[in-house]
């Protein structure tokens, strides 16, 4: 059943008596006013009602947009004056309109929000944080003046008063360059964190493909022909693992996209017809001294990097994969490539002719600029399949990157397969700042909430002019940016020296902030065999395998009847249920009966894999609950298998799939709003669906939520 507004205070009270437990009625300062509750009213034009999944609570109001313009409100009771963030929840569809403008009333008097609800349904939508003032004169209001042909949808709004301390919604971010950490010592990359944090900055981006190499051992780049920056050391793992630890939301600055670097590369000279060539068959481009790029038309080229950012969100526990120039290159002027053979061939299957000579031509401009795209649509496709948590963002290059390297990524973002986007603004003044902006920011109207300003600061005395530009973005609606810090050159590579030469605490940013992309769901945990104790053990003999579909640098084997067994563990920072994976080298010689003994917080579960298939890959194995401060563990063994036998043991994930033990919102805290859904769900007896906040309080993991399970959530309340 659905709770509204005027009834919670009153079922929770009667509910706390069935459980012996004390509610707060404040729910915390936060408050739902649904489609049916006593602050919801329809202010013009008919509005219809209908019940469907994915609703919030019972049902949800609707309109065509095609019909004269409708108007619907929300209009909380505030307690206290304050800073509210304020979300929406709608049930999305393909004929939704992409721009819904949500219009908030608050202190400082109006803001109007502009939100696609073809994507994101079903969940809490952030509108942004407002000064709200106690009483009802503030709210939220709904118009159908919207994308015509649609149905436009209301159902309910959410205002959560931040607590004492809570941050602002803001990316603070910067890149770093493998220059900058390559031979670095964990006490240095964690000072390197925390003089970020000094800054009041939340986010890093470090160049993981760079340098014409990649810095993780990735198996797509090296059956291509390429070769890693280290054969000991992941620094995506090591990186990722003390920077998360310090504090900072982490992402993957995939910077080198499909530029591949020097003519002379091995995976260029290996792959010449991978190559972007101009129409008088030259490959060499005007960036970086002399770049090659792979073509955005070739599908294998392409295919190598979908593969790396696959591995990458599969791989490490990243908040945010960044890609970079991924576009074509230019020689001068622009516009120059696209005469390789695979991409003439297809604009000849598409148009009956070669490309025309004339590289501005409207058309085969147009074409090249879909290739880019699909090859953009198709990594965000890869990284949230791997994990839908994981922020897709891009560092495109200024206007001129629309212009010169036909790279349009407003189309990224109106097709929905980009979430943020941080454009290379570099500019020396305030004035040319500004102008540059200005086009950018018009390149995604009723977009501007995904959009970021990718700042420069050539030298020591910058960050006056920094911070002018901050404050003019800031202005117009866009508060996220991210600092590029090179100056001090000592050869042609500029050296970059961005931690030494990073803002003073309060500069340009004078509060904290936190980044409001980054989801606090992306949990994802490895162990690996060459991580040693605690995180990996052996007894009986073991030895390295000579197979070559290993995780990471390598694995490990065990013959049968020797009684061998290796152990992973991983230490759980958040509740809830966890998909758990285990990788492993197959073989015509492994055990095809291996067993796996899986620790968890119900107790354990043991699966058989047959190793002789299937390896080189993430395996999942099942689902179970894990409690925050647990040591989850796998154990896998020889048990069963004959001397010819060999049992492998690689690696072991974790990646967070579901609320668990009372926690309904992936809070960490069993509390008044995870009893308001307890309410909603009811007792559910046989057959809770998986996935669903109701799967919360299936404490004891049964596959239904019954009386065995409130003692527990009755311990966990309010702890």
């Amino acid at each position: 059943m659905h709770i509204t507004t005027r009834a919670r205070t009153v079922l929770l009270s009667t509910l706390g008596v069935i459980l012996g437990m004390t509610l707060s009625p404040a729910l915390g300062q936060v408050l739902i006013v649904d489609n049916t509750d006593p602050g919801f009213t329809v202010l013009t034009e008919n509005w219809y009602t209908t019940s469907a999944t994915g609703q919030y609570g019972s049902d949800y109001r609707y309109r065509s947009t095609t019909l004269a313009t409708g108007q619907v409100e929300w209009r909380p009771t505030i307690a206290d004056s304050g800073e509210y963030a304020v979300d929406v929840w709608y049930r999305s569809s393909v004929d939704r309109p992409s721009d819904a403008v949500y219009s908030v009333h608050h202190a400082g008097g109006q803001t109007d929000i502009t939100i696609d609800q073809r994507l994101n349904g079903s969940e809490w939508v952030p509108l942004g944080v407002f000064n709200l003032s106690a009483g009802t004169s503030d709210r939220v209001v709904l118009s159908s003046d919207a994308d015509p042909g649609n149905t436009i949808v209301a159902d309910a709004v959410r205002f959560r008063r931040l607590d004492v301390g809570e941050t602002v919604p803001e990316v603070r971010a910067c890149w770093l360059s493998h220059y900058t950490y390559v031979g670095k010592s964990e006490l240095a990359l964690r000072q390197m964190a925390q003089n970020m944090l000094a800054g009041n900055m939340n986010t890093v981006y470090f160049a993981v493909y760079s340098g014409q190499t990649v810095w993780w051992p990735s198996q797509a780049y090296k059956a291509a022909g390429g070769s890693w920056g280290s054969s000991t050391i992941d620094y995506c793992e090591r990186l990722t693992r003390i920077f998360r630890e310090e504090g900072l939301s982490v992402g993957a600055w995939f910077e080198y996209g499909l530029a591949l670097g020097y003519a002379t590369h091995p995976i260029a000279t290996a792959h010449p017809e991978w190559l972007a060539r101009d129409r008088y068959g030259d490959e060499v481009t005007g960036e970086n001294g002399g770049f090659v790029f792979i073509s955005p038309g070739h599908p294998d080229g392409t295919q190598l990097i979908v593969d790396m950012v696959r591995e990458l969100a599969n791989n490490y526990g990243f908040d945010d994969i960044q890609i970079d120039r991924i576009r074509w290159g230019r020689k001068d002027t622009g516009r120059e490539y696209g005469y390789e053979q695979v991409t003439s061939d297809l604009y000849q299957q598409q148009y009956g002719s070669a490309p025309p000579t004339n590289v501005n031509n409207a058309v085969w401009v147009g074409f090249r600029e879909s290739l880019v795209n699909d090859v953009a649509e198709r990594c965000y496709g890869a990284i949230k399949a791997a994990n839908s948590e994981i922020v897709v963002s891009s560092a495109p290059t200024g206007y001129y990157g629309i212009v010169q390297h036909m790279q349009r990524w407003s189309d990224w973002v109106s097709g929905g397969y980009m979430d943020l986007v941080m454009p290379q603004m570099y500019k020396t003044s305030l004035s040319t700042f500004q102008t540059e902006f200005d086009l950018q920011i018009a390149e995604i109207p009723g977009h501007e909430d995904k959009l970021g300003v990718g700042y420069v600061a050539q030298g020591d005395d910058d960050w006056s002019m920094v911070a002018s530009q901050l404050e003019y973005a800031r202005s117009s609606g866009v508060p996220h940016g991210c600092l590029w810090v090179y100056h001090q050159y000592t050869s042609q590579i500029a050296i970059q020296d961005e931690i030494d030469n990073l803002p003073s605490t309060g500069e340009p940013w004078e509060q904290p902030a936190h980044n409001p992309f980054t989801s606090p769901l992306m949990v994802q945990l490895f162990a690996d065999d060459d991580d040693g104790a605690p995180k990996y053990d052996e007894t009986g003999i073991w030895q390295d395998s000579a197979q070559t579909d290993y995780f990471r640098f390598g694995s490990r084997i065990a013959a049968g009847g020797n009684g061998a067994e290796a152990t992973f563990r991983v230490d759980i920072p958040k509740g809830g249920r966890y998909d758990a994976f285990v990788w492993y080298t197959s073989g015509a010689n492994r055990n095809d009966q291996t067993l796996y003994e899986f620790s968890h917080y119900n107790g354990t579960d043991t699966v058989a894999i047959d190793q002789r298939a299937g390896g080189g890959q993430w395996v999942v194995t099942g689902r179970w609950v894990y409690d925050a401060g647990d040591s989850a563990s796998v154990t896998v063994s020889t048990a069963g298998s004959t001397g010819v036998e060999y049992t492998a043991a690689d690696g072991f994930k974790l990646r967070w799939s579901g609320y668990a033990l009372g926690d309904a919102n992936g809070d960490d805290a069993v509390d008044d709003l995870d009893f308001v859904e307890l309410a909603n769900c009811g007792l559910s007896g046989p057959g809770v669906v998986g996935g669903t906040t109701c799967e919360a309080f299936d404490i004891d993991d049964d596959l239904d939520f019954d009386m065995s399970d409130l003692p527990e959530f009755q311990v966990r309340f309010g702890k």
